[in-house]
């Protein structure tokens, strides 16, 4: 690293830091008294500060903070011309591009609220996700015509959209020449926003705006099945990005590169939202692309760089350059940066810090935070210490509770309570709800009250209290640092011990040849639980691979939870926007051979074994030794 190996930073250090929380939590509640909570304003107080700073960077062209406030003040007003009013919602299908941050941007300063539709998904998730938005406009990126246009008629006629491309005619013709051949009227409109006024629009008109009102809906990655649209409320939003903006020391001289779907949560609130907090400048991509990642960080001098899911495992996986270390980073911020891949990637790219953070859309109080400069803590999203008075105002109520994993049920004491977890033991996180504080509130998901209920749960430690199930499995050590461990529908039980989809993944990542690897559980006929399956994508000799996966198995897992079925993969692994595996279709395969086209293998006596017919027959007659 670029100045040896730190230490974690010390108890007390760490202690103090989180004093943070308390300051932006007071601060939350100035606003809320002064009538100020609208997350618009905070750009506003920047355009003021620093109106010719460089706001937005992307593919070469700088936009100053007054060029952001202008360009979405015209589109404000094209917005208001087609009839769009406070509270009405607008569909964004949209790549990331400064366009995007406009629409945003313009939606908010008149009190209109912006649905993140992800652009991954088509036809029935598609049509899914806007049914639930039930908004008045569907602005998209002409770029995904093709791929939506078997879903137009169903969007226009059926639901009762309007269709409006934001990319500009001349675009279209010049790159999409193909548009102007087709025959008869289109289906949608342009967005001519650029020749309406740049005035804006005071700051007194955004006075009742609530801490509860949506400063955007964004929907849930849909690892697990159909997509949910959770609200990113304005209290909720300024609140989560000032502290992580103090606890990761940003201020207007960094520049945040943000490859990271703005679709989604981190690439948006956190990536786009912190500059309108410090005035600093986000380095924006159209999208991720690990050839090309580094070269654009060292080139416009990056010093922060946010990640999600897998993303540095990929460019921990590209080819060793010398200029690796020649970069001006200082810290990574994010989440899902595994422990197998962590002081590697510190290591290879000389970065100080990483700024590890877990929280949950659905809540305000779920959030977790680690700055981590070494190897203590390394692999940790989260220092929590529930008994140091410091740390309770942003966790005032996460705690973790024992679970049968294999049915999912809470697990109860004899006077029906739930059971806290003692350090090392793995259980579900679980946030407290307290909708009169401004700091506990619930939000759940917008237009879907049920899927909302389901996650809330009634006396959990005394009679009255409410508490939110997170879904996720988390463990603690003694030193208060809290690990994230798997979903709870991805950890399956197998010769009567439980096993981490998300640990096992680790163990196999650190092996060489492993490109990506998506680990889950099948069921086995006449056998008790899951057995472990892992679908891997590898390139090299499948002979020596197989014989080396085998040994590596046998010396890093322990056999209960050594996958009993491999899935060499001829095409990338799915993966949502936010690079994440998706399991639903692998799950639903197994090993079946009418439905996989892939190599199987088998575990057998010790070893890896092809998995062809007759392997199948053994199996599913329940006569096979897993």
């Amino acid at each position: 690293m670029r100045t040896g190996k730190k230490k974690y930073l010390s108890i007390h250090k760490n202690v103090t830091q989180l004093q943070t929380p308390i300051k932006y939590t007071i601060r939350l509640e100035k606003l809320i008294a002064n009538n100020d909570i609208s997350l618009y304003n905070r750009f506003d107080d920047q355009c003021h500060r620093r109106p010719f700073a460089p706001a937005i960077v992307f593919e070469g062209c700088t936009y100053t903070w007054r060029d952001v406030e202008q360009a979405s003040n015209r589109m404000a007003h094209w917005y208001i011309s087609k009839g769009i009013c406070p509270k009405d919602r607008v569909a964004m299908y949209m790549a990331n591009s400064p366009l995007f941050i406009f629409s945003w941007l313009a939606l908010l300063k008149i009190k209109a609220v912006p649905a993140f539709i992800n652009n991954q998904i088509t036809g029935a998730g598609l049509i899914h996700s806007l049914k639930v938005v039930n908004a008045k406009f569907f602005v998209f990126d002409f770029e995904f015509f093709n791929i939506l246009e078997e879903s137009i008629s169903a969007i226009r006629d059926d639901l009762g959209y309007s269709l409006y491309t934001i990319t500009p005619k001349e675009e279209v013709l010049v790159r999409f020449y193909q548009y102007g051949s087709r025959p008869g009227p289109q289906p949608f409109g342009f967005m001519d926003w650029e020749r309406y006024e740049a005035t804006g629009f005071p700051r007194e008109s955004r006075k009742d705006v609530d801490i509860s009102d949506p400063a955007g809906l964004i929907f849930t990655s849909g690892t697990t099945g159909l997509p949910k649209a959770a609200v990113m409320d304005h209290g909720r939003c300024t609140l989560i990005v000032a502290t992580c903006v103090a606890i990761a020391k940003l201020t207007e001289k960094d520049r945040l590169y943000d490859c990271l779907p703005l679709y989604h949560t981190a690439g948006a609130i956190l990536g786009v939202v912190h500059t309108w907090i410090t005035g600093g400048t986000v380095v924006l991509a159209r999208k991720f692309s690990a050839s090309t990642f580094w070269k654009e960080v060292r080139e416009q001098e990056v010093t922060a760089i946010i990640h999600i899911g897998e993303l540095c495992r990929y460019l921990l996986n590209t080819p060793e350059h010398p200029l690796d270390k020649a970069n001006k980073v200082r810290i990574v911020l994010g989440n899902g940066l595994r422990p197998d891949v962590w002081l590697k990637f510190q290591d290879r790219f000389a970065i100080d810090n990483v700024f590890e953070y877990y929280s949950m859309s659905e809540a305000a109080s779920s959030a977790l935070f680690n700055v981590c400069g070494g190897e203590d803590g390394a692999g940790a999203v989260g220092w929590h210490e529930k008994y140091r008075c410091l740390n309770s105002t942003i966790q005032p109520g996460v705690r973790l509770v024992r679970v049968d994993t294999d049915n999912e049920e809470l697990i109860k004491d004899k006077n029906g309570f739930c059971i806290e977890c003692v350090p090392g033991e793995t259980g579900e996180l679980i946030s407290m709800v307290d909708n009169n504080k401004s700091y506990t509130r619930y939000v759940g998901y917008f237009n879907q009250p049920e899927m909302s209920k389901a996650r809330l749960i009634q006396d959990v430690f005394q009679q009255g209290d409410q508490w939110m199930r997170s879904g996720d499995l988390l463990y603690r050590s003694k030193d208060h640092f809290w690990y994230f461990a798997d979903r709870a529908g991805d950890t399956f039980r197998w010769k009567g011990e439980n096993v981490s989809t998300a640990e096992v993944a680790d163990r196999l990542g650190c092996m060489d040849g492993i490109a990506a690897c998506a680990v889950y559980g099948v069921n086995i006929p006449n056998h008790d639980g899951r057995a472990g399956m892992v679908a891997i994508l590898n390139e090299k000799a499948l002979e020596e691979f197989m014989g080396r996966l085998g040994e590596h198995v046998r010396k890093h897992l322990p056999s209960y939870a050594i996958p009993r079925f491999v899935r060499i993969c001829q095409k990338e692994l799915e993966i949502t926007g936010t690079f994440k595996n998706k399991k639903v279709t692998l799950k639903k395969e197994g090993f079946d051979l009418s439905k996989v086209d892939d190599r199987l293998f088998c575990w057998t006596q010790g070893r890896y074994e092809p998995f062809g017919p007759n392997e199948s027959i053994l199996v599913l007659a329940g006569r096979a030794r897993l």
